[in-house]
């Protein structure tokens, strides 16, 4: 616990740091508002896209950013091609593929992810086979880290 709750404060940056603009400032209940705005100058400063969200479980990108993650490998897994899915992920509007930013984050952390939120919500969450996410994790593809990626066949 913190001695001064209402300066805690967390500041969460997308992977690739320098190609991804968005920001997320997460606060708790005792947070000032004061020390919100200063990380939120920070942010701007670093001509970030600053959002404010509240604590709790993926706050709100990676709650977001999860379930579209399952979809997509749940794609994959129903025979789109990875290849196809960055394509469709960047004609919407994202700023890599799904199957790009999988591997920018780590294959990895993704299946860790995929453990934590079923534990925190439950099947609702759920999408394709996660054995799948392990199977690649437990045979060394990790991503852009290991050097072996997911095929964009």
């Amino acid at each position: 616990a913190s001695k001064r709750p209402e300066n805690f404060i967390g500041m969460h940056y997308f992977s690739p740091v320098p190609a991804m603009p968005l920001l997320e400032i997460i606060t708790t209940e005792a947070t000032s508002k004061e020390t919100t705005a200063a990380a939120v100058e920070v942010g701007l400063r670093q001509k970030k896209t600053v959002i404010v969200v509240k604590d709790g479980p993926g706050f709100y990108t990676t709650r977001v950013i999860g379930a579209l993650m399952g979809e997509a490998f749940a794609c994959i897994q129903e025979g789109t091609s990875p290849s196809d899915l960055d394509k469709f992920f960047v004609k919407f509007g994202w700023p890599v593929g799904g199957a790009t930013l999988v591997d920018e984050v780590g294959i990895d952390v993704a299946y860790k992810v995929t453990k934590y939120f079923l534990e925190v919500f439950g099947e609702r969450i759920a999408a394709g086979d996660p054995k799948v996410i392990e199977e690649l994790v437990e045979s060394g593809c990790l991503g852009r880290k290991s050097g072996k990626y997911i095929p964009l066949r």
